[in-house]
């Protein structure tokens, strides 16, 4: 028998509403415009709210009222621009009038999103905080320094910038320093590294870096050294004064360690923020600030000095491009006569007159004024480790003593000296006799020469017995004796 399934007339009607709802949960989803405003319906026929939705490849946010959003924040980590579109890998500033950010520079990545942290934008580098905001002006992140520029630039800087600085007064996180081309006293160099870390000291008050093959010194702050500072701990066993923990780093601009050279300057050791380290030393007095000295500057950059417990000529002077030149114990060049007194050494140079370039003398000079002003002659040695030292001895015939022309007493022809345990007997001239007879002086015979050796004589010119007794030898004022 056939069964037939009749439907009764609510079964009918419950047929056809299903059928209904069917068509409403069917219904298309898409972009709709309505009453001119733009709004995407979902599958239900409602409007799609606090989402994001596509359209031709862009992406939109809808607000709680169906409409999209316009130059705003979304979700405090996404930018919608005035037209509603996510906002990516772009720069966008706010005022922060709004409330919702801070006022600032902010990047959007790829992703639509703000970034943090380190992120590579174009041809810079930029930090940002955890709100998205790009980080300007001074940054400090675990030992590291850097400076991030103003407040509509934020890229890391590299290389060497001057900033303004106070070291009384040091900046914050953020805080923004003027940029210069040139340092004054309102300002200091920097040197940031291809990673943006400032060089600066990590162990102690300076440290030394190696720059494009130039020396410098940084702080603790990152701020290059200038000018004089002692950097070395201790002076050197033979440095009397300090002068040896000493660099010169040049002026405001400068900072590179002088080094192989001269420098004529008007600041010196002891007026820098290390002068403390100086020692006077003598009777010379340290070189004032103002006053222009010559230093020389070793290869190390250590200013050369004279040192203690020399005992040449050659150990007591530097030799820079084959000349001899003479500097003290604080490394300031001299001229005129110099005598030096060590360990029994007695040393006696010359190094031009006041105002030449304080080059050694050599050989026979005449007219060398002392410190006096007394014009004399002098012979210095020519060669050997005293080498410009004032000769003591005979030397082409004449008589010299620590250099200087020895000669008879203007009221006598002949007198007799001692000079290194030897009796010589002299004119007026300073000439050695050798001819061997009795010399009249005062026109009365008193010495007789006899194999190069002097004895006193009678009245008749007959010797009686050597010379063992001296004329006092001559002597000068020098312009700076040195007691080591």
């Amino acid at each position: 028998m056939t069964r037939r399934r009749i439907l009764t007339g609510w079964a009918i009607g419950l047929l056809l509403g299903a059928m209904a709802a069917g068509t409403a949960l069917g219904a298309e989803s898409g972009w709709k415009t309505e009453d001119g405003v733009l709004k995407f319906v979902d599958s239900k026929g409602n409007y799609v709210t606090n989402e994001w939705r596509t359209r031709d490849g862009k992406s939109y946010f809808l607000g709680s009222d169906g409409e999209i959003e316009k130059s705003t924040w979304i979700e405090n980590t996404y930018y919608v621009d005035d037209k509603g579109v996510m906002v990516k890998n772009s720069w966008v500033h706010t005022d922060g009038k709004d409330g919702l950010k801070e006022e600032g520079w902010y990047f959007l990545g790829k992703n639509g999103k703000t970034e943090e942290g380190w992120k590579n934008v174009g041809d810079g580098r930029y930090n940002f905080d955890s709100d998205g905001k790009m980080r300007t002006g001074w940054f400090y992140e675990g030992d590291n320094i850097y400076y991030l520029g103003g407040k509509d630039d934020g890229a890391m800087r590299r290389g060497w910038v001057c900033l303004e600085f106070d070291e009384d007064d040091l900046p914050e996180i953020g805080d923004i320093s003027k940029e210069y081309k040139k340092a004054d006293e309102n300002s200091r160099w920097f040197f940031f590294q291809n990673n943006g870390k400032a060089k600066r000291s990590l162990t102690g008050n300076y440290d030394q870096e190696t720059i494009h093959g130039e020396k410098f010194y940084f702080d603790r702050n990152g701020a290059m050294l200038t000018g004089w500072h002692a950097v070395k701990e201790k002076a050197d066993s033979d440095d009397a004064t300090g002068i040896s923990r000493f660099v010169y780093l040049g002026g405001k601009d400068d900072g590179a360690i002088a080094k192989g050279q001269w420098k004529q300057l008007s600041e010196h050791p002891g007026d820098s923020d290390d002068g403390a380290a100086i020692l006077k030393k003598g009777d010379e007095e340290l070189p004032k600030e103002g006053d222009k000295e010559w230093y020389y500057f070793e290869n190390n950059g250590t200013p050369a000095y004279l040192k203690t417990g020399i005992s040449t000529m050659n150990a007591a002077t530097i030799r820079v491009d084959g000349e001899n030149y003479f500097v003290n114990q604080y490394g300031c060049r001299r001229n005129g006569l110099v005598r030096i007194v060590s360990g029994g050494h007695v040393l006696v140079g010359y190094f031009g007159e006041k105002g030449t370039d304080g080059r050694m003398i050599t050989g026979r000079n005449t007219g060398i004024a002392d410190d006096d002003g007394k014009r004399c002659t002098f012979y210095f040695n020519t060669s050997g480790s005293n080498k410009g030292a004032g000769f003591s001895g005979e030397k082409d015939g004449f008589l010299y003593y620590n250099g200087l022309l020895v000669t008879a007493d203007g009221d006598s022809q002949y007198e007799v000296y001692q000079v290194d345990g030897k009796y010589y007997l002299v004119n007026e001239s300073g000439k050695v006799q050798t001819n061997e007879k009795a010399y009249k002086s005062d026109g009365d015979y008193v010495y007789l020469v006899e194999d190069r050796e002097v004895y006193y004589t009678d009245d008749n010119g007959k010797k009686t017995k050597k010379a063992d007794s001296s004329a006092t030898l001559p002597d000068f004022t020098c312009d700076q004796v040195y007691e080591l």
